[in-house]
């Protein structure tokens, strides 16, 4: 993680992302710029947070650690959304791990600071009750898909939902960097399911494996295997 000292920066980012519109001035020169890396964390199961995180540039993976000790995706995250709103303004521990996904800029606010802005800032208000409402949306999808649906369409989901705002080389990239291993834990499968699942897509043209990568070469039927579920 790197903090960015760069006022400009924050101010710039904050009217991108709409957050001008709901922070006053006093409270968004009192934010704080981080940079994660790939893979890096921005929170862990148990964390007790002081801080509400706004991604405003990158991607973020949120997943579930499962009492046997595997993982299981929950969704992924994208400009604009908030990462711990219910765990800091309820002060519960942190649920899921959320890391990042390639380089990702965030926000970062003070529990402090939020509280003195929710006082009387409706329009915060608003914002933060139609993340919840997300979340619960989503996560009821997220639910269904991990129980209701096979592999292939839970693989082919998950793929969608990685390139879904990427193009070329970084679509590749990301691929690369996530093994089949750890993809099998977080789609709820295991490996040599998963496995089964990649060989066939291969030979029936959907994807294919260079140099240790899966590379898409049919998005379409990808998306039609997907049938509109992302992990969003």
């Amino acid at each position: 993680m790197q903090s960015i000292m760069n006022p400009e920066a924050v101010r710039a980012l904050t009217e991108q992302n709409g957050l001008s519109a709901m922070f006053s001035s006093g409270a968004i020169a009192r934010m704080e710029l981080r940079r994660y890396g790939d893979g890096e964390a921005i929170c862990s199961v148990g964390d007790r947070l002081e801080h509400m995180f706004f991604l405003v540039q990158g991607k973020l993976k949120i997943h579930t650690l499962l009492p046997n000790g595997k993982s299981m995706l929950v969704r992924f995250a994208r400009p604009m959304s908030v990462i711990g709103d219910v765990e800091l303004l309820r002060q519960y521990p942190v649920k899921n791990e959320v890391v990042s996904v390639g380089d990702s800029l965030l926000l970062v606010a003070g529990r402090k600071l939020l509280l003195g802005e929710l006082e009387d800032n409706t329009a915060l208000l608003r914002f933060l009750v139609g993340e919840l409402s997300h979340k619960m949306y989503t996560l009821g999808q997220t639910s269904a898909m991990n129980v209701l649906y096979p592999v292939e369409n839970r693989f082919a989901s998950y793929l969608m939902s990685l390139f879904s705002d990427n193009t070329g080389a970084q679509r590749v990239e990301e691929i690369r960097t996530s093994t089949l291993t750890e993809t099998a834990d977080l789609l709820g499968t295991s490996y040599r399911h998963l496995n089964r699942v990649v060989r066939r897509l291969i030979e029936e043209g959907i994807i294919e494996r260079r140099n240790g990568r899966l590379i898409v070469l049919d998005e379409e039927r990808l998306a039609m295997l997907a049938n509109g579920n992302l992990y969003d």
